[in-house]
């Protein structure tokens, strides 16, 4: 490593020079990779933009076709097996073919739910600050956290009103959770459809039915995206 400290006034200006023209150098180099990075961008994102619209417009297509083609099936199944209207899913199997076809909910409450937490948050208040109490607090008060959405877990009311009924009956616990499990307004998340395959071992399989789902040929090498170890 050079000592700048031991060089000439004219060594140091020509050190300088250098360095200023290997900076420049490197910002005209940058400039120009942005300018490529744009040029691709311009490429290939309209183009591939296009190409996975088509495939959403085609599963798309392809979700509406099998519902519509297992209407009549799924009607006549529902007569025929007396099959309970809260059933939200069914699965069609022919040879080593099965289709499932049905419908997720998320969970969901009307605004008349918020009384119900009210009368919980009094009972907390009415509780003694010993270490019970405040374990009894901390796990009430995670039974109703609420999720991403902003709505309460139905399984975990579901599990405090048992707490409630056994351990404190005739309670604004108890109370408070009734009328919170009364609002319960579940709400329709999607329509899916999923299909399973049995291959020449006997094992079942899942036909992939999202672009994430789908494997990519073998000869496609993205490992240079991948973390590199030390």
């Amino acid at each position: 490593m050079t000592d700048i400290t031991k060089l000439s006034p004219e060594e140091r200006r020509a050190l300088l020079a250098q360095a200023r023209q290997i900076e420049k150098l490197e910002k005209e180099q940058r400039a120009e990779n942005l300018e490529a990075l744009e040029a691709i961008a311009k490429e290939v994102v309209p183009e591939s933009f296009k190409l996975l619209q088509e495939a959403s417009d085609n599963l798309a297509a392809a979700k509406a076709k099998v519902f519509t083609d297992f209407r009549d099936y799924l009607l006549l199944k529902i007569e025929t097996m007396g099959v309970k209207s809260n059933q939200q899913s069914h699965t069609v199997t022919f040879g080593d073919q099965s289709i499932k076809l049905g419908y997720r909910i998320t969970d969901g409450y009307s605004d008349d739910a918020g009384y119900g937490l009210a009368m919980v948050h009094r009972f907390l208040g009415t509780l003694a600050k010993d270490d019970n109490s405040k374990k009894l607090i901390g796990a009430i008060t995670r039974l109703l956290q609420k999720n991403g959405k902003g709505d309460l877990d139905s399984k975990k009311v579901l599990e405090l009103r048992q707490i409630a009924d056994r351990d404190y009956p005739d309670t604004d616990l108890q109370r408070g959770v009734e009328i919170i499990q009364n609002n319960y307004k579940p709400k329709l998340s999607k329509w899916f459809i999923e299909a399973y395959y049995t291959d020449a071992t006997g094992v079942e399989k899942s036909l992939p039915l999202s672009i994430t789902g789908v494997n990519l040929p073998e000869d496609v090498d993205l490992t240079f995206l991948l973390p590199k170890e030390d």
